[in-house]
């Protein structure tokens, strides 16, 4: 059998895993980091906060229906907290697009640019 020279595999200089996959990679990384990581992170993180806040303002409005006296009431009441819950959806589109500006402007998509 023919010899082959083994060498060994040398350790990255950082004890950061991340640095080291930062140093492999180059500048894309940054870009892929914001897009393919943080992002989805930061959505779905925004995401179960506005489901928890909407479940709640639900709870909480069929709450207050119970105890409405009349029908009227109880019209006042659901057109209240639809106009509410409107508002409150366009809020959150608005805060979703800016997570994702925010991303696209991040350092890393900045330097891979």
């Amino acid at each position: 059998m023919a010899s082959e020279t083994v060498t060994p595999l040398q350790a990255p200089s950082s004890t950061d895993p991340m640095e080291s996959i930062k140093a492999g990679l180059g500048t894309g990384f940054g870009a892929w980091q914001a897009f393919a990581v943080d992002l989805p992170l930061r959505i779905a993180t925004e995401t179960v906060r506005f489901t928890g806040c909407r479940l709640q303002a639900q709870a909480d409005h069929l709450a207050a229906l119970t105890r409405c006296g009349s029908l009227k009431d109880a019209f006042e009441l659901q057109t209240a907290f639809l106009t509410r819950s409107m508002a409150d959806y366009q809020a959150e589109a608005r805060t979703l697009s800016h997570e994702v500006v925010e991303a696209a402007s991040a350092e890393g998509v900045s330097k891979a640019a």
